[in-house]
């Protein structure tokens, strides 16, 4: 889930024209978040296989996870997620509880304080084309960590976000903990959704940290809550060895509310079960 709820990033630049503003004055609007366009109870069901491996390249394990993921509010300053989660690992199922998350507009988590600075007008290159933005700062304390995030977004374009990048250090130490780079590398490209052909972004994200390297392929659109209808990735160890790979997908979808809400796992099932992906 960690992936979904947080973006990491990078070297500031133009730091001399920033200008300090609050959390509520960031210019990124509610639109641009791949929840925040959507009214409450929106809600998406993915689910993702997972495989390790040792470093002789063997499977030493799988998994299954389902997790669906429910849009509670959107306020001034974010948006508020209800998680439900179960696990299959050697064909026992383990349902996590539900998970309240709290996420603002450039994907920072509620349990951090956040300062956010304009750092003025850009550029973005994809497929040739050259598109204007504006570039936002945040940089986000909590007890342990800092989190310093810059952000190029065009409030003309779909994806309006067009790169994040970030570093995550130790707020006692300095140490770098974590850096990433999203970006968009092909717009408008076509994507069966379901039963529907949609226009799709794809993004490519880059995290390293001390163990390695997480590469992650990724497939959005504007219309689905949440945005992401399908990924890959594969982890590296600090050899370059894969140590896990995924593959996620979205199940099911819809921008109302369920009708119901208990059960929900036991209701799909037997939907469930006819796109299981073989496990080896």
């Amino acid at each position: 889930m960690g992936s979904w709820v947080r973006y990491s990033l990078a070297t500031l630049v133009l730091l001399r024209w920033a200008v300090a503003l609050s959390p509520a004055q960031s210019q990124i609007p509610a639109e641009c978040h791949p929840w925040g366009r959507f009214s409450p109870g929106a809600w998406k069901l993915v689910r993702v296989v997972t495989e390790t491996f040792d470093e002789q390249g063997n499977t030493t394990g799988s998994s299954i996870t389902e997790t669906r993921m429910t849009l509670n509010e959107v306020n001034g300053t974010g948006v508020v997620l209800e998680v439900d989660m179960v696990v299959e690992i050697a064909g026992k199922r383990i349902a996590a509880p539900p998970q309240i998350v709290k996420q603002g507009y450039h994907g920072e988590l509620d349990d951090k304080t956040v300062h956010i600075s304009d750092l003025g007008s850009g550029k973005i290159i994809i497929e040739g084309q050259e598109i204007p933005c504006r570039i936002e700062q945040v940089e986000t304390t909590n007890t342990r960590t800092k989190t310093i995030l810059k952000t190029h977004w065009s409030a003309s374009t779909e994806p309006c976000v067009l790169k994040r990048q970030s570093v995550t250090s130790d707020l006692e130490s300095g140490e770098p903990l974590s850096q990433s780079n999203v970006e968009v590398v092909a717009l408008d490209m076509p994507c069966k959704v379901l039963s529907e052909i949609k226009s799709t972004v794809h993004l490519k994200t880059v995290l390293k940290h001390p163990r390695g390297t997480t590469i992650t392929l990724s497939v959005t659109s504007n219309e689905i809550p949440g945005g992401v209808i399908c990924h890959t990735a594969k982890e590296l160890n600090e050899k370059g060895q894969i140590v896990r790979r995924s593959a996620l997908e979205l199940i099911d979808y819809d921008l109302k509310p369920r009708e119901e809400r208990t059960g929900l796992f036991h209701r799909w099932r037997s939907r469930l079960q006819s796109h299981r992906i073989p496990m080896h």
